[in-house]
């Protein structure tokens, strides 16, 4: 919708707009907003049946029971490029290093992979999940660490007291729930003052998105752009402390075709380099020409006193 009004009919007053930048414009012609619709049931809804919430919730927790569970022991075997395992330890880092005291909440904790990893370093960490599957999952894979626990709950009406946890984060999952900033909101409810929230979000206007939407056999993308990700945690009333930016290109998937030169696997190989202590992905992706196109943003952001 535009922001400028209709003159009159009378009126002789003419408004020009400033045109888009080219770029702009093609991402916003190439990829569209999320329509909060599990993709199996895309068409159902492009045709005015809108679904609630609950009907959202239940269909995405079905494509994780289905399709996600029964390959995670085939994806723990499988062995990790260098990049993933930068990806996560820089992940691993930010949350300690936002760290202080108190509780932690791994918001969609999944299968507990963050969990065990996280809890020797704190005093107590809990994990909430919308899939009863990964909880139990998560709850087989650090039963013999104390200090965690694990729960189901939905990340928009979290299970937790206000102001009772220190730290918040969640990694590769916002993007799959669509309202984010209900969570957001949440994350913010349940922080004590002083606490910090470390969310990944995905980007909208990325060719990630592209090729996301190029496997209809996914969970449905929700993602966002990503002004509309920094004003949700401002208006949560979260300070942000910090924003980095990953994945300008895909680094997956073989479609679409017409993307093909963007996506061989050799992209990955300079982009996981380091210099000076970050990856060519995140420098390049910094950049500001280019970080409202990058897929992959981690904002670190803290609850006032």
């Amino acid at each position: 919708m535009s922001n400028f009004q209709s003159a009159p009919p009378s009126s002789n007053i003419q408004i020009q707009q400033k045109a888009e930048p080219p770029i702009i414009r093609f991402a916003r012609n190439a990829v569209q907003p999320c329509n909060t619709k599990p993709r199996f049931e895309f068409m159902q809804y492009q045709k005015g049946e809108k679904p609630s919430e609950a009907e959202i919730e239940r269909e995405q927790q079905e494509w994780f029971r289905t399709c996600y569970v029964p390959i995670l022991d085939t994806l723990a075997a499988s062995p990790r490029s260098d990049y993933a395992a930068k990806m996560t330890t820089l992940r691993l880092n930010l949350v300690l290093g936002s760290y202080d005291h108190g509780s932690v909440l791994d918001l969609c904790c999944g299968p507990g992979d963050f969990l065990k990893d996280v809890a020797p370093h704190v005093e107590r960490v809990i994990g909430v999940d919308f899939s009863p599957e990964l909880v139990d999952i998560a709850r087989q894979r650090t039963s013999a660490q104390t200090n965690v626990s694990c729960c189901i709950g939905s990340a928009r009406t979290l299970p937790l007291k206000s102001a009772s946890v220190a730290l918040v984060f969640s990694f590769s999952s916002l993007y799959y729930i669509p309202h984010s900033e209900d969570v957001v909101t949440e994350c913010a409810r349940v922080l004590e003052p002083g606490g910090a929230a470390v969310l990944e979000f995905g980007i909208l206007y990325s060719l990630n998105t592209l090729v996301c939407r190029s496997y209809p056999d996914l969970a449905s993308p929700c993602h966002i752009p990503l002004s509309t990700a920094l004003r949700m945690v401002k208006q949560a009333g979260l300070t942000i402390e910090s924003d980095r930016a990953f994945q300008l290109l895909p680094l997956w998937g073989s479609k679409p075709t017409w993307l093909r030169p963007l996506l061989h696997p050799y992209w990955r190989l300079i982009l996981e380099r380091d210099v000076r202590g970050q990856t060519v992905d995140e420098l390049v992706s910094s950049l500001r020409v280019f970080r409202h196109f990058s897929f992959r943003h981690i904002i670190v952001c803290k609850k006032p006193f």
